[in-house]
């Protein structure tokens, strides 16, 4: 069995028939002796950043749903090392940090809108609880791509790019039906 590392991408099977991961890509943030903890990243919501969150009213950034723990938390993808409290993922992406300092960025023009993703929620397991979940095929492991992370493209496309990522062997899986039985 392939070993999860922060920054990769969890993506789920076809058919996992969970509302929260079904055709999900997540970049974890964590995984180690304490748990695992990600971000799902091509579940758009219907808001704006700005309709539900007042710091940020003049962006007009989508907000992904993150997955289903803690959904009234915010947390947020960006490539600006400098931030402060802000945490590494891998080189080039980092997680959290100062809100207003990331306000006062956009609005000095140093940070750009395009190059930042919000979440409400994150998808988190115990200890060996998705090694397990590996094991029973729910789970695909590849490396991560911050184009990814950052694109505009519909939800099941990132998660058909994700797939495709893998090589020739999965093209089937990534040209799934949504509902197996239209197929």
């Amino acid at each position: 069995m392939k070993q999860i590392n922060k920054g990769d991408f969890l993506i789920s099977y076809p058919f996992l028939e969970d509302d929260y991961f079904f055709r999900s890509v997540i970049c974890m943030m964590e995984h180690n002796d304490e748990g695992s903890f990600g971000l799902i990243i091509n579940k758009k919501m219907p808001h704006k950043i700005g309709e539900v969150f007042p710091l940020l009213a003049h962006l007009d950034n989508a907000i992904y749903m993150g997955g289903p723990m803690e959904t009234n938390s915010l947390f947020f993808l960006h490539p600006y090392a400098d931030l402060k409290d802000t945490i590494k993922v891998c080189e080039g992406l980092y997680w959290n940090g100062d809100i207003h300092e990331l306000r006062d960025m956009l609005e000095l023009e140093f940070a750009k809108p395009e190059e930042i993703r919000f979440y409400l929620g994150y998808s988190g397991w115990s200890v060996g609880q998705i090694d397990d979940e590996i094991k029973e095929d729910s789970w695909l492991i590849s490396p991560l791509i911050k184009e990814l992370i950052f694109d505009d493209k519909d939800d099941d496309i990132i998660w058909r790019i994700a797939v495709e990522s893998l090589g020739r062997d999965f093209e089937p899986i990534a040209h799934a039906p949504i509902d197996p039985n239209m197929n």
